[in-house]
């Protein structure tokens, strides 16, 4: 096995890594206690690529074509909202508190919103503006890949 990254590389992954820990510790799910961050780094930047390779793969799956409006919804606002259900969950507060301080994974609902809140598509497909509930800057957004 070999180093194939530059210095320069690991050095800019690192400071997008950082990103992406400093905003998953600013969730709260519970009280005072936060998402750590550190903790979850791994597989939150795995769901961040993820939706973002899935989602590009729909895009490309359209041929160019415009995507298909079913119950008033485009295909791609559907792409988002399947991940969002693929997540939902429900726990009671001991048993969240448990898995905040020892599970690797982010719980569902930041494992959406952390997503989504960093992908330019989200911003598209609905139309999210500055001053709308899931806004994030521009420039606080993160892009590891």
């Amino acid at each position: 096995m070999r180093e194939w990254w530059t210095e320069e590389d690991s050095e800019r992954f690192d400071e997008r890594a950082q990103v992406v820990i400093d905003q998953y510790s600013e969730f709260v799910p519970i009280d005072t206690l936060h998402l750590n961050g550190e903790l979850t780094l791994g597989e939150n930047i795995a769901d961040i690529g993820g939706l973002t390779v899935s989602f590009n793969a729909y895009k490309l799956s359209l041929n160019g074509e415009e995507s298909t409006v079913l119950n008033g919804f485009t295909g791609e606002q559907r792409v988002f909202f399947g991940w969002a259900q693929v997540w939902r969950s429900l726990f009671r507060e001991e048993a969240l508190r448990e898995r905040i301080l020892t599970d690797p994974h982010s719980p569902g609902k930041y494992r959406v919103n952390g997503v989504m809140n960093n992908m330019p598509e989200f911003y598209e497909t609905f139309d999210v503006k500055e001053g709308d509930g899931h806004y994030l800057p521009e420039d606080e957004r993160v892009k590891i890949w």
